[in-house]
């Protein structure tokens, strides 16, 4: 069963966060007598970890790219209750798998050689059609920023960054071309190309985009298992 929830923080904490007493997992304020856990190096899965269990009384200092929705999976348990339908279904299976073997035996076998020359000339007409592009990366010291604007200044052509962080922009670029890159929370930075540049890894400063306070987790969504789905959990 897929569920997401949303981490926000809606009353930002004005305490510095560099004065408080140090802990095992963050810092101790002094002024709320809390301790408040430092998730700035933390991956997604170590924060859905931490917060699946809707934990409402955390205060937490974080990047401000990891302040977002989250989805994870809880995998139902196995039981017991469907031991007769799991034999069934076994048994189906195996038999609809021997038909088809049996059926495949008696199938004359042909070698499809046109398509896959085919294939193989499309292939390499989309690797000479993305070369001499920009392409890379953009990121933080947490990891990649998924939905980065990546936009050539003075005008309306752009690209996006994928869920990994990465973009290939659309038209081929000169030296001292200026990108600009932008993302929410997080000051622009200009890029200015080199001559023949193709390759371009942006790292965006962290300094002003770190936010502390009382985590508010909102459940969005618990999606509803499908028959395939619950099929498989019997197994």
């Amino acid at each position: 069963m897929e569920q997401k929830f949303n981490l926000t923080i809606s009353k930002p904490c004005s305490e510095k966060f560099s004065q408080f007493k140090e802990t095992s997992t963050g810092g101790f304020c002094s002024s709320c007598q809390k301790n408040v856990i430092d998730f700035r190096k933390m991956s997604d899965e170590q924060l859905i970890k931490h917060f699946k269990n809707n934990d409402q009384n955390t205060c937490g200092y974080f990047n401000f790219s990891q302040l977002k929705d989250y989805s994870f999976f809880n995998e139902p348990q196995k039981t017991s209750n469907f031991k007769y339908l799991r034999i069934f279904s076994l048994t189906f299976f195996s038999m609809l798998s021997l038909h088809t073997i049996q059926a495949q035996d008696n199938t004359p076998k042909t070698e499809i050689v046109q398509e896959l020359n085919t294939n193989k000339s499309d292939t390499n007409k989309k690797v000479v059609a993305q070369d001499g592009l920009l392409t890379g990366i953009i990121s933080d010291e947490s990891g990649p920023l998924p939905g980065a604007n990546i936009l050539l200044k003075g005008t309306s052509t752009g690209t996006s960054a994928n869920f990994d962080g990465e973009f290939t922009f659309p038209k081929a670029l000169k030296k001292g071309d200026v990108l600009l890159v932008s993302y929410l929370g997080f000051e622009t930075r200009k890029i200015v190309i080199k001559e023949n540049q193709t390759i371009l890894n942006v790292i965006m400063p962290s300094s002003s985009c770190v936010l502390m306070g009382e985590v508010e987790v909102s459940t969005i969504y618990k999606s509803k298992r499908s028959f395939w789905q619950k099929l498989k959990g019997i197994f």
